[in-house]
């Protein structure tokens, strides 16, 4: 996994290199809500220090891609520098004259109660029980749950703003495209809290898994 200051723009705010203009705004925005003051998921996981540095980030991030020549500049430096393919550079370059806006109430409040039903049942219990009392948790034990509840990563994307590359990422234990720590540790969070299990314990299962994983590797 790269640090913080290993990202480029694109990793910063969880988007592909040839995401669209709208896409671009509806990660900064959840970005945002993620790591603002105000927000209660990231409240206690980050110094004032920290907090400050991710926010300037993201912002630096936001304010390159949305901006037409800016964007094209940077994508040159990354495809020159072998950072990305000139394949994967977008297209459509056609600026949206308007915001995108998401209204997530009503989907969280219908995922919540669908879980939430979901999570009385008998297998469901055993399964989170069995997982939850593992040292370490994989990606698989993390789908195994959601597949049970039977949410799709997409109703976590939109609820959550992690998007489905990412969560697909950390659910097949993808070392080499998982976000940096930083990012990775709420990202965990914020997928227990839709299963309405212990977020602690699987951000803690997962973390140790992974650092086992790399060891094993080197």
């Amino acid at each position: 996994m790269k640090s913080l200051n290993g990202l480029n723009y694109y990793e910063i705010l969880q988007i592909p290199v040839n995401a669209s203009f709208i896409e671009i705004k509806r990660a900064y925005r959840g970005s945002l809500s993620i790591y603002s003051e105000d927000s209660l998921a990231t409240y206690s996981m980050f110094s004032n220090d920290e907090r400050d540095t991710i926010l300037k980030k993201i912002e630096k991030a936001f304010l390159t891609l949305i901006d037409e020549n800016k964007r094209a500049a940077y994508d040159k430096m990354l495809v020159d520098s072998g950072q990305v393919e000139t394949s994967s550079v977008r297209t459509d370059k056609k600026i949206p004259t308007h915001l995108f806006h998401t209204n997530t109430s009503t989907a969280e409040n219908n995922l919540s109660e669908r879980v939430r039903q979901r999570s009385k049942q008998e297998d469901f219990r055993r399964l989170s029980n069995e997982i939850l009392s593992k040292d370490l948790i994989s990606g698989s034990d993390l789908k195994k749950l959601r597949t049970t509840v039977g949410i799709e990563l997409s109703e976590i994307d939109v609820v959550t703003k992690v998007s489905v590359i990412v969560l697909r990422s950390i659910e097949e234990n993808q070392l080499q495209n998982l976000p940096a720590d930083i990012y990775l540790k709420n990202f965990l969070k914020s997928y227990a809290e839709i299963l309405q299990i212990d977020s602690q314990r699987i951000v803690d299962g997962y973390l140790k898994n992974i650092s086992l994983i790399q060891k094993m590797d080197h």
